[in-house]
């Protein structure tokens, strides 16, 4: 059992190293195999000190030890299973007591109800069409999840209007070289939708009129090198392409033909076109990549007589909202867990050194006062890298920070709760004195054979 130990703990290693934390924790160290092996590995020292009974003088040592062995691991299934390991987010002069814990969550909320939570990581079975999880609303009615990719890429497609909703020209465009495959939908007048940045290079989709005046004012926000697919008066499509600042001729396209960029390798064309379109947000499954964390999204559809919705729903991304027959609105979201300490925390300054001559950071820090809303005590308190702040059981830690552009900072705290922490620490101790006692309480068959010998 040493044996297959030590290689589930290299398998982790690996996957950690090539990966991230997330992934390993989700294929190895998270999973129910483990936390299965950790109890059998608890019970076999249980039952191999338990086998020597009645124990002897010089056997003291080796039951303290394997003793120490198994409360540590006890404290560890502990930590694991009921730990808290989040983070909170505060600017100069905010006060807060929710921080964010990276347990998948799928929230929902009918009207000015209560929210509710379910958990959703799927760390057994990842739901499908044909076994969704599926949840009964308080109110009445079913939130199924029939989808869940572990990573996931968004793209956005266009889709007909339904009803009232607001819709725009649009055009599906698609980019390629060596170096990129771009796969969008380009929406005329939407303000999040109508270009797509590239890095050094962008694409555009405007009506040709307004993209004469964008031109005549400068171009300031247009890139070196760019792609402009132009709407006509007459609903023609045309298109003008930008190399290293110099603009080319506005040229007559049709659709699903290829044309180039100029720039690089890069062809392009527009695959499809449609007068009115409404922007949707849709999930592909991704393998992961090295170094890199998984970025989940599941597929939701809520059924509540007469009404019927679904969509996609990406991690921390924008909660979705819609309105039922009876005027109702349900919002669905779906993001980390959410968890409220006893107490709040009011970040008055954030105190950032840096090395001589450098803007790298040598160290950083918050003045807070942890506020106690049943006692009605204020305390201050600093929280550094190396002095945390303990109370009611939780360790806060000063972990990062951000400058905001108005020249304030935003404070980042680690925030901690170990009930197997004095187990662990407990073991820990036992384990040493286990070690110490198995030295002391020397073997009398050591001597028999110097005799013998």
């Amino acid at each position: 059992m040493i044996l297959v130990l030590a290689v589930l703990l290299a398998s982790g290693t690996i996957v950690e190293s090539r990966y991230s934390t997330p992934v390993a924790k989700r294929f190895v160290y998270g999973t129910w195999w483990f936390g299965s092996f950790l109890v059998l590995l608890a019970v076999n020292l249980f039952c191999s000190a338990f086998s020597r009974f009645p124990w002897k003088k010089h056997q003291t040592g080796f039951v303290i030890t394997h003793l120490g062995i198994i409360f540590i691991l006890v404290g560890s299934l502990q930590t694991q299973q009921w730990g808290v390991d989040g983070q909170i987010g505060l600017r100069e002069g905010e006060e807060g007591h929710v921080f964010q814990q990276d347990k998948p969550t799928l929230y929902y909320q009918l009207g000015d109800g209560a929210v509710e939570k379910v958990p959703a990581a799927f760390p057994y079975r990842e739901p499908n069409a044909d076994h969704p999880l599926m949840v009964q609303m308080p109110e009445g009615g079913l939130l199924m999840v029939d989808q869940f990719y572990l990573n996931a890429q968004k793209t956005i497609q266009g889709r007909v209007p339904e009803g009232k909703e607001k819709a725009y020209p649009a055009v599906h465009l698609l980019l390629n070289s060596s170096f990129v495959h771009e796969n969008q939908w380009l929406f005329l007048g939407h303000p999040d939708y109508g270009h797509l940045d590239l890095g050094p290079a962008s694409a555009f989709f405007e009506k040709e009129g307004d993209w004469k005046k964008r031109l005549a004012h400068g171009a300031k926000d247009v890139s070196p090198n760019a792609l402009a697919i132009l709407l006509g008066t007459d609903g023609s499509l045309k298109y003008q392409t930008r190399y290293h600042g110099d603009f080319g001729p506005v040229q007559a396209m049709e659709t699903r033909q290829d044309y180039s960029t100029g720039w690089m390798d890069m062809q392009f064309k527009v695959a499809d076109r449609l007068d009115e379109a409404v922007p949707e947000e849709v999930f592909q499954d991704q393998s992961l990549e090295y170094q890199k964390d998984p970025e989940p999204a599941l597929h939701f559809e809520v059924l509540r007589t007469p009404d019927k919705y679904s969509g996609w729903l990406g991690y921390q991304s924008q909660p979705v909202s819609f309105t039922l027959s009876g005027g109702e609105i349900i919002s669905v979201a779906y993001g980390p867990q959410r968890q409220e300490l006893p107490f709040s925390l009011h970040l008055l300054k954030f105190n950032v050194g840096f090395d001589p001559g450098t803007d790298k950071p040598a160290s950083y820090a918050s003045d807070v006062f942890y506020i106690d809303p049943e006692k009605g005590t204020q305390v201050p308190s600093t929280i550094s890298m190396n002095h945390p702040l303990h109370y009611m059981g939780y360790t806060v830690y000063q972990a990062s920070y951000e400058k905001d552009p108005d020249g304030k900072f935003t404070s980042v705290f680690s925030v901690g709760a170990d009930p197997g922490i004095w187990l662990k620490y407990g073991g820990a101790i036992v384990l040493v004195l286990g070690i110490i006692f198995m030295f002391w309480f020397k073997n009398p068959a050591w001597g028999k054979k110097e005799n013998n010998a």
